[in-house]
């Protein structure tokens, strides 16, 4: 038998051998990092580069890698000269160079990272970004919140973020600090990691279903780096905010950068901070606006008030005016009523005293005297009465009659009744 044989470690180490001389400067890989562990303090750290399968989170391929501390500092370094919070992490896409290897006593394949192109990193972020929001812009609901009308005093707020997180602390104190009565809700959610998704498309479904309850959402994370906003580039993400009954606003907390849901919310802000001043500034134009109603309001009224009293003055002085002209005017007129009364009374007068007159001259010619005057004469029986009939006196009696200038006194000796001729 002349084939040769190899125990294990031999074989390891011949693999080792090829795989060294295969790429002995190294070779580039692209991938997505899982499972990133920071080993002995910081000294190395081991992660998995993995392939996913297009358009889904299906690893179809990996490899275990290690990056030792000096290449690790030096990775770091690059990734933080074009983001100040962008490290080796979780999630993200990365284009690295590594030595292919395999540790003979565990017969572990791995790849052992010298270094990174950064601007992969970056740009896979932006081609995921572009394609999810081209995604949402096909179905129409790219700016559908941004058409929602933030109301002009928005003080009641649900505020989806992770308890007790810079983001939140920092967006809770600018709003206190304003000592307006805000009303805020927290809707407890992580804002990294792969929890992302699942709990805020969850609190934002809660909150659509309260949409009477709130003037406005909040979503906001503490700063971090442009990869961090991966967790945000998300259509699931992008589509409820999209289809909220509430205009959102976002504080995810990256000055330069914007995530998928920073591009179709209502408004975007680079800070939690950011985010809340605004909401305050909302409040306190709202404020301003009503100030302004009230001052305008009561100049009006003082106006009005100013005028009514001026037209009621002059109104007075007209009334006082005509007062007095009609004062004049009725004791014009009463006064000639009164003149007009006491001629009319003394043409009466002499009219009644001349009816008296004529009346008295009237009743003086039947006095008895001047009856006896005109040749008449009265005859009175025994009793003093006047004789007018001739049942009045008997046979026998005396009778007395008056003539002008004395009396004759008779006994009655015959009565005859006659005619009066």
């Amino acid at each position: 038998m002349n084939e040769r044989i190899l125990t294990i470690g031999q074989l390891n180490q011949v693999i080792k051998m090829y795989l060294k001389d295969l790429a002995p400067e190294g070779l580039w890989v692209k991938g997505e990092i899982l499972g990133y562990k920071l080993g002995d303090g910081g000294r190395y750290a081991t992660f998995i580069v993995c392939e996913k399968e297009e358009g889904s989170n299906k690893v179809v391929a990996q490899a275990q890698a290690m990056c030792w501390g000096t290449d690790l500092s030096t990775i770091n370094g690059k990734l933080r000269t074009i983001d100040r919070g962008l490290g080796l992490k979780d999630g993200i896409i990365v284009q690295l160079k590594c030595v292919a290897d395999l540790w003979p006593q565990a017969g572990r394949f791995q790849l052992i990272v010298k270094d990174i192109e950064p601007s992969v990193t970056l740009g896979e972020l932006h081609l995921l970004r572009l394609r999810l929001y081209q995604e949402l812009a096909a179905l129409g609901v790219q700016d559908k919140n941004k058409q929602i009308p933030i109301p002009l005093c928005p003080l009641r707020v649900a505020l989806i973020t992770a308890k007790g997180c810079a983001g939140y602390n920092d967006f809770i104190h600018e709003l206190w600090g304003s000592r307006y009565p805000f009303k805020v809700d927290l809707y407890n959610s992580a804002v990294q990691g792969e929890g992302v998704e699942k709990e805020v498309v969850g609190a934002l479904k809660v909150v659509a279903r309260r949409a009477a309850d709130y003037d406005a959402v909040v979503i906001v994370r503490g700063g971090g780096a442009v990869t961090d906003l991966k967790w945000f580039d998300n259509k699931a993400i992008g589509l409820a905010i999209a289809g909220s009954p509430l205009p959102i606003l976002t504080g995810i907390g990256h000055e330069i950068n914007l995530s998928l849901a920073d591009m179709v919310a209502n408004a975007n802000f680079k800070t939690p901070t950011a985010a809340a001043a605004f909401l305050v500034e909302k409040v306190r134009e709202y404020e301003l606006a009503v100030d302004e109603l009230v001052e305008g309001i009561n100049q009006s009224a003082n106006l009005i008030l100013r005028d009514s009293r001026e037209r009621l003055r002059s109104l007075i002085r007209e009334i006082n005016s005509e007062a007095r002209q009609c004062h004049v005017a009725q004791s014009l007129a009463i006064e000639n009523l009164f003149q007009n009364i006491s001629n009319a009374a003394l043409e009466e007068i002499k009219r009644q005293e001349a009816a008296l007159s004529h009346l008295a001259e009237k009743i003086a010619i039947f006095e008895p005297k001047n009856t006896l005057k005109l040749g008449y004469s009265i005859t009175r029986g025994e009793d003093g009465r006047v004789l007018r009939r001739l049942d009045q006196v008997g046979v026998g009696e005396q009778i007395l009659t008056q003539l002008v200038d004395g009396k004759i006194v008779s006994n009655v000796s015959l009565k005859e009744r006659g005619n009066g001729n």
